[in-house]
């Protein structure tokens, strides 16, 4: 016997033998035209009041109403009415659903109703309850009769779930009593309206009980339609606005809510409950009050900045603009804002590019002036250093002012290089070739430094300018150099994936931490006599070349610095 069929075992033989029992008590029972044609009437009213059962949001879950025919013709009219209905509904809705029924189930759930009716009326009859119309003297029957009708079905769910689950008994019992109690209730209070109108007109008050709760099916299943519509549409307006960048903050004051999207609070480094918290109890907290008092006014806002500080600063482009229901009346506010930091630091540096750009340009035109005069200068004072004493010389400071105009004439032709850098003149080259070019200019100052230098390049054509190239390595090389002093090592390798990748590494002293982002701009440098143009007029000629330089590493240990050019241009 399978496992499928062991489940099953138990709820069939409880139902044959409810069957059995049926026909046998049926063989007994005969009916005059006026009781067939009502019993006709209630298996029509409990076959309606199963398809038209009573849904309600939010769950959708239907609350059919037939137990409520059922307990009331029971009390009123006795058993065999009830069964007899209940016999002829099944074998009614086993005729038109037996392609979309399972037929155990079905005889399984037939068999639980039988059980549930007759534990309902025994209940009944032993607690001293009389069959007719309603009497105050039998409360306690009717109740027992409920009790017995609930606690049956009760129990039978919770043992045929029990068979086809693997959750506790207690688990199963306490969800099944949570969802069913009160809607036993509901079903209690039909019964009861039902019985005390039935004794007298028993036809008509079956036909009016079933027909309301048709009509009443009927209205709340578009009832349900409309909510789950309307829920559907709150579901997809809620997806869309929590998937928006901008952080939004509704306040419904007609009923008291706020609405909260996804973005707010991450924006705002806060929970939905910490916002709504300070929005119902208007605190206005010290930190970032500015923000919370435009938030809490009721003033519109238009495109207002407000700096936000958490962990890091913040810029706030803010909007506040009034929520009005349908009949174009104020009901709150709806407010909005935007993280615009980058933006703004964007702005800043345009802003700083554009007088660099002016700057530069005046600087450029300068620079070109200043030299005439400056050779002008230095053509004095080299005479003057070749024809004066040399006691005068050192009065003077003769060398040392033309070593100062050498170091003015080196920053005026590095701020012409940058204001007017030359195109690149492209032929293919290799890169070992043009390193050893620059090594051979300082191999006298490295041999006297005991400087060490290692060189694995990968032998891979390249689309180059020498000329320039030679440049960017002799700056390089020349602040490698000067950062390691007296021995020390130079590491220039390379590797190859979408781009040509050379690293050049000097054990040096490193580059200070808070210099490191801002290395590549004008006149930043770690130098007494340096320029602070080097690195800058390096990067101009790698991004001519379609390339990128970046600091790799720094450290105590040594730097770094990374240059990836393009192949196959």
């Amino acid at each position: 016997m399978g496992a499928t069929w062991r489940k099953r075992f138990i709820p069939l033989y409880t139902s044959g033998v409810c069957l059995g029992g049926l026909i046998i008590f049926f063989y007994s029972f005969s009916f005059d035209q006026g009781r067939f044609f009502f019993t006709m009437l209630l298996a029509i009213g409990v076959i309606l009041l199963n398809y038209y059962d009573i849904k309600l949001p939010p769950n959708g879950n239907g609350t059919s109403f037939d137990s409520s025919l059922h307990l009331a013709v029971l009390v009123v009219f006795g058993m065999k009415y009830v069964l007899f209905s209940l016999l002829l509904s099944t074998i009614f809705i086993f005729i038109f659903q037996y392609k979309k029924m399972v037929w155990w189930k079905h005889i399984f759930n037939f068999s639980m109703y039988v059980l549930m009716i007759s534990s309902a009326y025994c209940a009944f009859l032993f607690f001293g309850g009389k069959m007719g119309a309603f009497n105050f003297a039998y409360a306690l029957a009717y109740i027992a009769s409920f009790v017995a009708y609930y606690t049956v079905n009760a129990f039978v769910m919770t043992f045929y779930f029990f068979l086809n689950s693997s959750q506790r008994m207690h688990v199963i019992v306490t969800n099944i009593v949570k969802e069913t109690f009160f809607e036993y209730m509901i079903i209690l209070g039909g019964a009861v309206i039902l019985t005390l109108s039935l004794p007298f007109y028993p036809m008509f008050a079956l036909t009016m009980f079933t027909s309301i709760l048709v009509v009443l099916s009927i209205i709340f299943r578009k009832y349900s339609y409309l909510y789950e519509e309307v829920l559907k549409d709150k579901v997809f307006i809620e997806q869309l606005l929590n998937a928006l960048p901008s952080g939004i903050i509704m306040n419904d004051k007609l009923k008291g809510s706020y609405f909260i999207n996804e973005s707010a609070t991450t924006l705002l480094s806060l929970e939905k409950k910490d916002i709504e918290h300070m929005l119902n109890e208007r605190q206005k907290p010290k930190k970032n009050k500015a923000f919370w008092e435009l938030l809490l006014a009721n003033a519109p806002v238009t495109n207002k900045k407000i700096v936000y500080k958490t962990l890091e600063t913040k810029t706030f482009l803010i909007s506040k603009v009034e929520l009005k229901n349908r009949y174009d009346e104020r009901i709150g506010e709806i407010t909005y804002f935007l993280d615009i930091t980058e933006i703004e630091e964007l702005t800043k540096r345009m802003h700083q590019s554009e007088k660099l750009a002016l700057m530069g340009e005046m600087a450029a035109k300068a620079a070109h002036e200043i030299r005439n005069p400056l050779a002008v200068i230095h053509g004095f004072l080299a005479f003057m250093n070749e024809n004066l004493h040399e006691r005068d010389r050192e009065q003077y400071h003769i060398p040392l002012l033309l070593k100062e105009i050498d170091r003015i004439n080196a920053i005026v032709e590095d701020m012409l290089l940058i204001a007017k850098p030359s195109a690149p003149v492209m032929k293919e080259a290799y890169m070992e070739t043009i390193v050893q070019d620059v090594l051979s200019l300082f191999q006298q100052t490295l041999e006297a430094k005991n400087i060490r230098v290692h060189v694995r390049l990968d032998h891979v054509p390249l689309q180059l300018d020498s000329k320039q190239m030679m440049q960017v390595l002799y700056n390089l090389l020349h602040n490698s150099i000067e950062a390691m002093g007296e021995g020390g090592t130079i590491c220039i390798y390379s590797d190859v994936d979408e781009t040509y990748n050379m690293y050049m590494y000097d054990s040096g002293s490193g580059i200070p931490t808070h210099m490191q982002e801002m290395i590549f701009e004008p006149f930043i440098t770690t130098k007494s006599s340096g320029t602070g143009l080097g690195l800058t007029i390096v990067k101009r000629i790698i991004e001519n070349h379609g390339g990128t330089i970046a600091l790799h590493d720094s450290s105590e240990k040594g730097t770094t610095f990374v240059i990836r050019l393009p192949i196959g241009r």
